[in-house]
């Protein structure tokens, strides 16, 4: 075996060894990146979960409010009809 054919083989054999090192690094930046992206998706959803619940629970308050306040006026309205 020739010197050049021995630098060549040991050329083809960094070159393996580099690409593989590459590829491994490339899939596990490419797994951590979709496990940032689910976590995130997760935070995204728990967030907009509590928001809308919130505001639900707002809602709600709202309406039983307004409901009695219509009793309230429906009950004084019969009252004044009464009377009248």
């Amino acid at each position: 075996m020739t010197e050049v054919q021995s630098m060549m083989e040991k050329n083809v054999e960094m070159w393996e060894q580099a690409s593989g090192q590459y590829m491994d690094a490339m899939f596990k930046a490419a797994e951590k990146a979709m496990e940032q992206s689910t976590a995130f998706q997760k935070q995204v959803n728990d967030a907009v979960n509590a928001a809308v619940s919130a505001q639900l629970d707002a809602t709600l308050k709202a309406l039983k409010s307004l409901e009695h306040q219509v009793e309230t006026l429906a009950g004084k309205v019969d009252d004044l009809q009464g009377k009248g």
